[in-house]
């Protein structure tokens, strides 16, 4: 009989799902977009006035390149990490997808979350949470939203050679 690793064994479900072929991301795939979508939405106060939105902070393409350059056990950790948010609400009555909830159960889901004895569950809450609301805030179009005027002496921003390399690959400017 042949054992498997957690991780080894999340990773299969992966690939047999469909879920790791990337179209438009590099890191991301297309169901792996609309769940981290569906939870910045939730998690994020984008509905709030003069709140940018999801686009606006630029959100989905930041958390694309900063994971695209992480060690591949942070990556297969990210993954994880969405993929048990994706199928969660199957474990709690919901017959249906975390992203294809409706806002109002997505909320009421991560409440229950937050209140589960699973410290796998509220790590992996947590950490989605954590990373999202970096990327957010770190970006300037919520930084008067939130009174933040902004780095001191506000200087010019410098771009790490790995940004540059994401930015060229996102314009087909080639590897």
């Amino acid at each position: 009989m042949y054992s498997f690793s957690r991780k080894s064994f999340l990773a299969l479900l992966l690939f047999c799902a469909g879920i790791k072929s990337k179209i438009r991301y590099f890191y991301f795939s297309e169901s792996e977009t609309k769940t981290v979508a569906a939870f910045s939405e939730v998690v994020l106060p984008i509905t709030e006035p003069g709140m940018p939105n999801l686009e606006e902070a630029n959100v989905m393409r930041r958390l694309d390149e900063e994971l695209y350059f992480v060690s591949e056990e942070i990556q297969e950790d990210f993954h994880s990490a969405v993929m048990v948010l994706e199928y969660i609400p199957l474990l709690y009555g919901h017959f249906s997808f975390f992203s294809n909830l409706t806002l109002e159960k997505r909320e009421n889901l991560l409440f229950t979350l937050a209140e589960t004895d699973s410290d796998i569950l509220r790590a992996v809450v947590g950490n989605l949470k954590l990373l999202v609301c970096l990327v957010y805030y770190g970006h300037n179009s919520t930084w008067n939203s939130i009174s933040y005027p902004g780095p001191y002496a506000n200087p010019p921003e410098k771009w790490s050679e790995a940004r540059i390399h994401y930015q060229n690959m996102v314009k087909g400017n080639g590897i």
